[in-house]
């Protein structure tokens, strides 16, 4: 009984790691304020700050997502946002937004 509980905890830690983020779920946490919740970039804010819309976005549609990944890295207005997420919630969210941008 005694090695029991650290062994489910064990189980438990490792079985979190392999879990994959959810793109769609950090999207809409961290991005939809100013992209919209469908990247139209359709709400005040995005209207204020002239952010461009991701949705139908060819030239999105058409990066890697290590290059979506990357340029959303990359944007300064995002400095705020990218010190709550991981590199993996990064790539998550890069893979939404191409699909997004693909219309999908």
């Amino acid at each position: 009984m005694r090695y029991a509980i650290p062994l489910m905890a064990s189980l438990f830690f490792s079985a979190g790691i392999g879990l994959a983020a959810d793109g769609a779920a950090l999207f809409k946490s961290n991005c939809a304020s100013c992209h919209g919740a469908t990247g139209q970039a359709d709400t005040p804010a995005s209207k204020a700050l002239k952010v461009p819309a991701l949705a139908g976005d060819a030239k999105v549609a058409g990066m890697s997502d290590a290059d979506v990944a990357a340029a959303i890295k990359a944007n300064p207005k995002h400095g705020a946002m990218l010190k709550k997420l991981s590199d993996a919630d990064v790539a998550a969210v890069a893979t939404y937004v191409k699909g997004l941008a693909a219309g999908k």
